[in-house]
């Protein structure tokens, strides 16, 4: 990759909470490289997460429930 590219496309693929300077820190001894929260969280936070995990969570539990009941009673 040249290296001139590679700082323009640093952020590319990102989400749209990173800033374009996200990827410019610069660490020394005394201060060392500090993520932002946004930076250092690995998931997605809104988009009703918790609505879309409450309502998988409620279909795998009924289909195991079906499962088990045309089967076993």
């Amino acid at each position: 990759m040249n290296p001139a590219t590679a700082d323009t496309d640093r952020n590319r693929g990102k989400a749209p909470e990173y800033p374009p300077s996200a990827g410019e820190k610069v660490s020394t001894d005394a201060h060392p490289v500090t993520e932002t929260a946004n930076e250092a969280r690995q998931g997605v936070i809104g988009h009703n997460v918790n609505v879309v995990l409450a309502v998988s969570l409620a279909g795998v539990i009924v289909a195991f429930v079906v499962i088990y009941a045309a089967f076993f009673a």
